[in-house]
């Protein structure tokens, strides 16, 4: 029964420094981000978001991602957090992923305040 148990515990360990190994590290991510082709895909998503809402592409002045908010996303992806106009209310939060070489934001989601002010 011991022997199990160690043979449990140590396949256990090789799991979690496996799974440990395979999480890209915050600097890793953050480079990712960083590459023009995936600025140029977030962009282009703001630029969708602000016209969708509110008709027009001349509300959104500025944008900046909060790096220290990054984070991997449980089903693949990294989770980013974009703020607008300099203003920590107006948020887009994206999940930005790679698919056959290819980078594209899965999924947006706008905060009430930034949603409020695209409309008027």
């Amino acid at each position: 029964m011991k022997k199990v148990l160690k043979l449990v515990a140590i396949l256990f360990g090789i799991g979690i420094i496996a799974g440990c190994i395979n999480t890209p590290s915050k600097e890793r991510m953050n480079e990712e981000l960083k590459k023009p082709e995936v600025v140029e895909v977030i962009e282009k998503t703001i630029k969708n978001i602000e016209k969708n809402i509110s008709g027009e592409n001349n509300k959104i002045i500025n944008y900046e991602i909060d790096y220290e908010k990054t984070h991997q996303n449980a089903g693949g992806g990294i989770e980013v957090e974009v703020f607008i106009n300099g203003n920590r209310d107006f948020r887009i939060d994206l999940l930005v992923d790679k698919s056959q070489n290819k980078y594209r934001v899965g999924t947006s989601v706008v905060s009430k305040e930034l949603a409020n002010f695209l409309e008027q």
